[in-house]
Order: C-alpha cells, then sequence, then structure tokens
C-alpha cells in the first residue's frame, strides 16, 4: 500500500507542480514521495525475491531484511539525488555512497 501511494504522490507532484515557479514545496514533495514509493516497491521485490528463492519459505525475519536493503538503497538515491540537484555529483561520489551503504548492510548482516 505504501508503494502505490508513494507512485501515486509522485506522478501527483510530476505532473501538478512545476519545480521551476514552486522549488521550494515542489522538490521536497518529489524527494518524499519518491522515497516512499522506492522503499515500498523495493521491499516488495526483495521480500518476494527471498521466498521464491528459499523455495516458499516464508520468514518474518525476511520482511525485515528486506525492509532494511529497500531503505538503505532508497537513502543512497535520495543522497545521490540531493547531490545531483545541488550539481556536485560526479562518479567517485556515487562509489563512495554506494560503499558507505554497503559498510552499513555489511554491519546490520553480520549481527544476525
Amino acid at each position: 500500500m505504501t508503494a502505490v501511494l508513494g507512485w501515486l504522490a509522485l506522478a501527483i507532484v510530476i505532473f501538478r507542480l512545476d519545480p521551476f515557479t514552486s522549488t521550494a514545496l515542489a522538490v521536497p514533495f518529489f524527494c518524499a514521495a519518491l522515497f516512499l514509493g522506492m522503499v515500498g516497491t523495493l521491499t516488495l521485490v526483495g521480500f518476494y525475491g527471498r521466498v521464491w528463492f528459499r523455495r516458499g519459505e516464508i520468514y518474518l525475519q525476511h520482511i525485515s531484511i528486506a525492509l532494511r536493503q529497500a531503505v538503505l538503497i532508497s537513502v543512497a538515491t535520495e543522497i545521490a539525488l540531493a547531490f545531483q540537484i545541488l550539481r556536485r555529483l560526479t562518479w567517485w561520489d556515487g562509489v563512495l555512497i554506494v560503499a558507505a551503504i554497503a559498510l552499513v548492510e555489511i554491519y546490520f548482516s553480520s549481527k544476525d
């Protein structure tokens, strides 16, 4: 449900708000809607991917892992988007963002 609401909100922001006239309103709404849509979609994809690869085993732990990874990927995307909005994104910034998110995931997965 969150994924549908996030993508619906993103569509409303894209079609109804003009970023050139109302930058203070359009950009934060765009980023928030994109974040919600990505978290919801990536959580569902990650959960059902784990269920499919594990041959039908459904564990509650799968949903928490999928949610954590979806949030981390969405945060990395939002950071890269913020750098791009500021015109400061380079390829090595992207590599550093991915490396930082990967280190956070390694830390959390080692605790499981």
